[in-house]
Parts: C-alpha cells; sequence; structure tokens
C-alpha cells in the first residue's frame, strides 16, 4: 500500500470538492444570504417561522436551510446554518437546528432519482417527519444541559448601536468571504476523510462490509446488491451512492420498491464526507456537533422505518 500515494490523491480531491464544488456554491449563496441579512429579510422570515420552529425546538432560520437541503443540495444549506452559527444565542437550539437539517434528504441526489420510479412524496414527508422528531429529541434530550454562548450586556441596553446601511456589493463582497471561509475551512477534514476511504478501499474493507451486511438487507426484503449502494453512500457520500444505484438500476437489479426503500435508508447528508462537511461549518457548531449527529441517528432510523413499511 503507498500511503504517500493516497494522501496526495486525497488533498488533490478534497483541494477539487472545496475549490471547484463547494466553494462557488458558498460564496455564491454567502453573498446572496449576506445581502438579505443586512436588509432584514433573514430576520423577517425567521420572526416568521419561529413560532412554528420553536414547537420542535428548532430556530426560524433552521426551516430555510431545511428548504434549500430538500430542494437545492447538502451545500446550499452551509450559509445559511453558518448565519446561525454567528446569531443563535441559544446552543440548544442551535444543535436541534443542525439535526432538523442532517436528517433531510438532498435535493441533488433524490430528484435525479424520481426519473427511476422514486416516490418523492414519501421522501419529503420521511425527511419532515424524521427532522421535526431529530430536532426534538435532540432539544429535549440530547442538548437538554447545553448552555447559551450569549451573554447580554445589560450597562448600556437602553442606547441602540447606530451602524452605517451597507451598499449590495459591500454586502456581496462580505458574504463572499464569508462563503469562501467556509469552503477553505473544510479541506483538512474532507482531506482526512477521503484519505481513510482510499484506506479502506485498499485493504478490501468496503467489499467485507457488503458480504457481512447482505443478509440484514435480504431480512427487510432487499436484494443483497442493495449492500453496496448504501455502503458506498455512508462512506464515499450521496454522489457516488446515486451513481452506483443508477448503474444497479439500469442493470435491472434493483427494482421500484427497491429505490424507495434504499432512500429511507441512505438518502441524507450524513456520511464520512458530510460528517467532515458539517461539524466545520462554524466554532459553535463544531462544539455541539456531537448532540445534533445523535438527535439526527434518530430521526434517520425513524425515516428508515417509514420507508420499510410504506413500501413493504
Amino acid at each position: 500500500m503507498d500511503l504517500i500515494e493516497h494522501m496526495l490523491s486525497s488533498g488533490r480531491l478534497a483541494l477539487d470538492l472545496a475549490l471547484y464544488v463547494m466553494l462557488p456554491i458558498t460564496v455564491i449563496m454567502g453573498s446572496i444570504m449576506m445581502v438579505f441579512d443586512h436588509r432584514g429579510v433573514l430576520k423577517l422570515l425567521s420572526d416568521l417561522l419561529t413560532p412554528i420552529s420553536n414547537l420542535f425546538g428548532a430556530s426560524g432560520l433552521s426551516l430555510i436551510a431545511l428548504s434549500k437541503m430538500l430542494f437545492v443540495s447538502s451545500i446550499a444549506p452551509l450559509p445559511t446554518l453558518n448565519k446561525l452559527d454567528i446569531q443563535e444565542r441559544d446552543n440548544r437550539k442551535l444543535a436541534a437546528s443542525l439535526a432538523l437539517v442532517l436528517t433531510a434528504t438532498q435535493g441533488n441526489v433524490s430528484f435525479p432519482m424520481i426519473a427511476y420510479g422514486l416516490d418523492f412524496g414519501v421522501l419529503l414527508a420521511s425527511s419532515i417527519i424524521g427532522g421535526v422528531l431529530a430536532s426534538a429529541i435532540t432539544y429535549y434530550l440530547f442538548a437538554a444541559k447545553l448552555s447559551s454562548d450569549f451573554q447580554k450586556n445589560t450597562s448600556d441596553c437602553s442606547m441602540p448601536i447606530s451602524r452605517p446601511r451597507k451598499t449590495i456589493v459591500q454586502s456581496l463582497s462580505e458574504g463572499g468571504m464569508e462563503g469562501m471561509k467556509i469552503a477553505v475551512n473544510m479541506i483538512p477534514m474532507l482531506t482526512v476523510t477521503l484519505f481513510l476511504l482510499a484506506v479502506l478501499k485498499e485493504l478490501n474493507a468496503i467489499q467485507w462490509l457488503t458480504e457481512c451486511l447482505s443478509p440484514a438487507f435480504s431480512a427487510i426484503g432487499l436484494p443483497s446488491s442493495a449492500a453496496l449502494p448504501v455502503i458506498t453512500k455512508y462512506i464515499a457520500g450521496g454522489t457516488a451512492y446515486m451513481g452506483v444505484m443508477i448503474d444497479q438500476i439500469e442493470q435491472g437489479s434493483m427494482t421500484v420498491r427497491d429505490i424507495n426503500i434504499i432512500a429511507g435508508l441512505a438518502s441524507n447528508p450524513v456520511d464520512l464526507v458530510g460528517v467532515a462537511v458539517f461539524s466545520a461549518i462554524g466554532p459553535r457548531i463544531g462544539k455541539i456537533f456531537r448532540y445534533a449527529i445523535m438527535g439526527a441517528l434518530i430521526g434517520l432510523i425513524a425515516r428508515a422505518l417509514i420507508h420499510i413499511y410504506w413500501f413493504s
């Protein structure tokens, strides 16, 4: 095994993903979010959505991030979550908001699968149900003892701070810089994750896992071939999962029923690459990430059970 070559190739791939895939999205979305923030649009939307999201412990902005995950991609919510990392005062709400987003399906993976028989309505419903459950259990159980990072300054609370109104160009520039920081901060964890994946492939660990998990998939009525796309997803990410799924569908080894059950098991951003990306969004999210991921796992189990029941 040539570890040095794996390190170099992992670094090149991490740079390619961060600079040519994630950076354009985070810069553009970050710029747009900053304009909305400076114009008061985000505060307005957050205030409107907060009464709904408060029911399950999440922030109003988290519903905006959720919609981006569901209808755009797993990268699209990053600027909104970064804004939450900066603005959200309650660490419990921050953890619950992240759990909500981590439980949802990614639009860039689910929409191409509709052409092959994926029931997007059920997928959308399971994402919302699982996300609400994940958010609530994170807020009321896993993160119940977290305190706020925000300390109110009562010495001069009656004096409003006047700030000059920034132009749209200034807002775009500031948001773009924040988006660039998000993408660059992901490079170290992406490199380590991709290196681990390369080593596992070299050791035939993925093939071994496929053989070990085949009986479990058979027990829920899935063919043994279903193990490969699921394992690929949790190790290599959603894009790789989608590629393996489409390849198996075109070979005739997957039915529409299989596609929809597997979607409940694997259509989410919680994989090695996703964990590396979302944990690096901001310093506060990095601290509460373990609570959010525990809640998200509960939501993902609920999603899997919904799909197994509905399509069995």
